[in-house]
C-alpha cells in the first residue's frame, strides 16, 4: 500500500464491557457470543479466507475501494 510501518499500531478502544470483565473477571463466563455471519462482518475480509467474490464485496463496505 505504499505505508512504512516504524512498530506495532496502537489500537484505542472504549468498549464498556471489556472494561468491565477486564475490572472483574468473574463474569467472563457470562459474556454471550454473538455467532454473526461473514456477510455481516466486512472486517471478516481481512482475518479469513474467502472468495475473491467477497472480498471485494467486503472491501467496498469497508470503504476501501
Amino acid at each position: 500500500l505504499g505505508y512504512s510501518l516504524s512498530g506495532p499500531s496502537m489500537l484505542y478502544i472504549d468498549n464498556q464491557s471489556a472494561l468491565a470483565v477486564a475490572k472483574n473477571p468473574e463474569h467472563h463466563g457470562h459474556m454471550k457470543h454473538l455467532d454473526l455471519r461473514t456477510d455481516e462482518m466486512p472486517a471478516d475480509c481481512m482475518t479469513k479466507p474467502l472468495a475473491k467474490g467477497k472480498v471485494e464485496i467486503m472491501v467496498g463496505l469497508l470503504g476501501l475501494a
